[in-house]
């Protein structure tokens, strides 16, 4: 299976930005935020990794499959 250089690149945005928002949380521990907060920002990552995933299925089943 190989991505289009369109597809690569946006997943490649998707995947650097959950990199920025996972690195917040690990800050945000490191300065003893309220768990609430922490917990709240997890969520968001892990709407994002899903949404990432949800990307990368549909580009698998328009690109990858389609082409053998």
């Amino acid at each position: 299976m190989k991505l289009t250089d369109s597809s690569k690149s946006e997943m490649l945005n998707r995947v650097r930005r959950l990199e920025g928002q996972v690195r917040g949380v690990a800050r945000m521990i490191e300065e003893d935020r309220d768990c609430s907060e922490i917990l709240q920002q997890l969520a968001a990552v892990r709407a994002a990794a899903h949404q990432a995933a949800v990307a990368l299925v549909r580009v698998y089943a328009s690109e990858c499959a389609a082409n053998g």
